[in-house]
């Protein structure tokens, strides 16, 4: 008699895959002869703009521009902030390490590394530096496993794995257009940013339809008095988006990026005093499947000597929605006690998941990113100074694991930012928005291999045995000591198999008959 071996071909999660780049900056930004001329530089930014980013096989791809953007003042009186910026493009391929990865946008985040800039002229800047950008991709491991045994007098303990499996990723750059106020008399728009606030999605076979809105802020200064004023705009957004391989009853996770907004009077903006308002997002949208398998998890022969092979199966589990607001207060001496706090904008990296505090950091972890509050302080000559302060901000909550098996897909942005000055302290409040879930590895064993070796010789040998078991061990592990069958040591010993099959019951310390197999 043959033994009788199914199996399936399960995708296991295998780790995450990560790797930096480094996009050196080397760049000149000229100045319209129609702009004031650069007095003094107050500070300058590097920030990416990912315009394509997919994983295809064992290659990621990745191409779009850093926006170098340069705040300064010019020699005219008062404390009027000047902006002016510069695209950089890059483009990399990355071969990734031989193995199987999840098809699709990889994730993607950075820091910038160093920036340093100088005016050579009255309208010309030469800038320096370079940016880190960051990408994850997980590690898909296929495992050939032992879903069911029979004959040979195969006995076997099954179990069920549970996990979530990415079924599709995609990302769309799109735009949406609208209008809104034209900066009243006497100021100018120094700069528009925003966020996307997701609303209802709905999945149907092979697509996503996505209600949300995009919220921006226009920000506005007064060029006599340096006053900052921000106003806010709302956009409703709808877009269907298709996704192959998608299905009614998957979860989907959307989160969307603001890449860029302008700003231009025209003839159809909708009435007198506004202008068309054009705004270019990017829309990611992950969509999460419930996977179920049942392996065999081990097995015996009552007939003959067995030899197996178990390997570790890693599925994804769903931990914690980071959906939520996040209050941060950032207090400092201000390095001039004599200025006035003009105005703040905040630069948020990645949340990344670290070890806990104290005596929980080898079984818990939590989540921490980075930010930077970037805070313009005037003097009484009217001359201005950008001081950054760094914090760092992390969702509630500690959660059982470690670092290494975690995969949180998040994203967050600041949506509220307010600045103050007490005394020669300073004091900024933020709410940062965030949207995503934590998902962390469980690896359970299962069989991926059996062999049959020789037949047991028990002819001389009892017909029944005696065993003192203990609390809480399993009939199966007492019946495969012995190569007994479960099914006839629960019967033996009149234990209740009902609705349950006898490898999974449990007992109280107790003496036990064991029937030798027939």
């Amino acid at each position: 008699m043959e033994l009788k071996v199914f199996k399936d071909t399960i995708a296991s999660y295998g780790g995450r895959w990560e790797t930096r780049l480094e996009l050196p900056v080397e760049t000149e930004l000229l100045i319209p002869d129609y702009l004031p001329a650069v007095f003094k530089i107050v500070k300058c930014l590097i920030t990416p703009v990912v315009l394509q980013n997919r994983v295809t096989g064992n290659r990621w791809q990745t191409e779009g521009y850093l926006r170098c953007t340069v705040y300064y003042q010019s020699e005219e009186p008062g404390a009027r902030l000047l902006r002016t910026e510069q695209k950089f493009a890059f483009e990399k391929s990355v071969e990734l390490p031989a193995g199987q990865y999840a098809e699709g946008p990889a994730q993607v985040w950075g820091e910038p590394e160093y920036c340093n800039c100088r005016a050579v002229s009255e309208h010309r800047i030469d800038l320096r530096g370079a940016y880190i950008l960051c990408a994850a991709v997980a590690v898909r491991r296929e495992l050939e496993l032992l879903t069911s045994l029979a004959d040979c007098g195969i006995e076997q303990y099954t179990r069920i794995l549970q996990g979530m499996q990415c079924a599709v990723t995609e990302e769309k750059t799109l735009t949406a257009e609208s209008s809104a106020a034209l900066p009243a008399a006497g100021e100018n728009v120094l700069d528009i940013t925003g966020s996307f606030t997701a609303g209802s999605i709905v999945l149907a076979a092979g697509q996503a339809s996505v209600q949300g809105t995009l919220q921006l802020q226009i920000c506005s200064q007064n060029t006599d008095s340096g006053e900052l004023t921000v106003r806010s705009k709302d956009i409703p957004i709808q877009q269907t988006i298709e996704l192959p391989g998608a299905a009614e009853d998957d979860a989907p996770l959307v989160r969307g990026e603001v890449l860029a907004c302008v700003l231009s009077a025209a003839e159809n903006a909708g009435g007198a005093g506004e202008a068309s308002l054009s705004v270019t997002w990017k829309l990611r949208i992950e969509v999460w499947r419930a996977v179920q398998y049942r392996v065999a998890a081990d097995a015996y022969s009552t007939l003959c000597k067995t030899q197996t092979v178990q390997t570790p199966c890693r599925l994804l589990q769903k931990t914690a929605d980071l959906s939520g607001r996040i209050s941060v207060s950032i207090e400092d001496d201000l390095p001039d006690a004599e200025g006035t706090v003009i105005g703040c904008f905040v630069t948020l990296g990645a949340a990344c998941a670290v070890p806990a505090d104290g005596e929980r950091a080898e079984t818990h972890l939590r989540l921490q990113g980075k930010g930077t509050a970037h805070v313009l302080i005037g003097d009484a000559r009217g001359e201005l100074t950008c001081y950054d302060k760094t914090f760092l901000w992390q969702p509630d909550g500690v959660w059982p694991g470690t670092a290494d098996a975690a995969w949180p897909s998040m994203g967050a942005a600041a949506v509220r930012v307010v600045s103050s000055k007490s005394g020669a302290r300073l004091r900024v409040d933020l709410e940062i928005e965030t949207s995503g879930i934590l998902m962390q590895a469980a690896s359970t064993d299962a069989l991926c291999d059996v062999e049959l070796g020789e037949a047991y010789d028990d002819a001389d040998g009892p017909a029944l045995y005696i065993y003192y078991a203990r609390q809480g061990e399993r009939i199966f592990d007492i019946a495969k000591r012995y190569h007994a069958r479960a099914r006839d040591l629960a019967a033996a010993n009149h234990l209740d198999t009902t609705d349950k099959p006898p490898q999974e019951l449990t007992t109280e310390a107790a003496c036990l008959l064991i029937p030798a197999a027939l």
